[in-house]
């Protein structure tokens, strides 16, 4: 979430910083750059004291800032405009990464990608002059914050010939953890598996949609 400033605050700290509001009222010039688009709209909620007032994102005592720069230099309205419109495109890609949604699909896609990359290794599609120890702790180091990919545990087991599950001990489970599944080699003739019966301090249960024609081995992780 945005951080931020009443217009009051505002108002404050860009003139401690040299951003000159002209002779006339503050608030105004604010409105006006509000109207040309070379800031956004104020909004109104609750100050830390309870009152409702208009604030701004804090992001734009920098674009006060900028503003005052490039007039300085002798910049003119057109020229600062187009200096706004790109600094707009990159504050808006960086809120929408900030965001918790896009952070979570990004976390998403960036553990699919390494689960690929982990997997295609260890059938060794790919040489990356490292095994599965060393690239399971690029793993665990993905993630931003308190959203950080954790390994708990991992390990290799055999699914047997002539059966279609197997139970994996691994006593550090918990209740919210996920099991990871990668198959380094075939297990034809299954076409699916899923984890089940999965007991926190025990293990889980690796099950296939059928029998396997022979002993075929895969990798798991206890991720958080």
């Amino acid at each position: 979430m945005e951080k931020m400033l009443s217009t009051e605050e505002l108002i404050k700290k860009a003139q401690e910083v040299g951003v000159d509001f002209g002779k006339g009222d503050p608030y105004n010039r604010l409105r006006y750059y509000t109207k040309i688009g070379w800031l956004p709209h104020m909004t109104r909620q609750k100050d830390s004291d309870g009152n409702i007032r208009g604030h701004y994102p804090d992001w734009v005592l920098d674009r006060l800032v900028t503003i005052e720069k490039l007039k300085t230099e002798g910049a003119g309205n057109d020229e600062i405009a187009k200096q706004v419109e790109t600094k707009n495109k990159y504050t808006n890609l960086l809120n929408v990464i900030k965001s918790k949604e896009v952070r979570t699909q990004l976390i998403s896609y960036s553990t699919l990608i390494l689960l690929l990359i982990i997997s295609a290794n260890e059938f060794g599609l790919i040489n990356m002059g490292n095994r599965k120890s060393s690239l399971i702790e690029a793993f665990s180091a993905q993630g931003t914050n308190n959203e950080s990919v954790e390994i708990l545990s991992s390990g290799s087991a055999i699914v047997p010939k002539g059966h279609s599950s197997v139970f994996v001990d691994s006593r550090v489970l918990t209740a919210d953890a996920k099991v990871i599944i990668t198959f380094t080699q075939s297990f034809s003739p299954a076409t699916a598996y899923w984890v089940t019966n999965v007991r926190a301090g025990e293990g889980f249960e690796l099950k296939l949609d059928t029998p396997l024609y022979y002993d075929t081995s895969f990798n798991w992780f206890v991720s958080k």
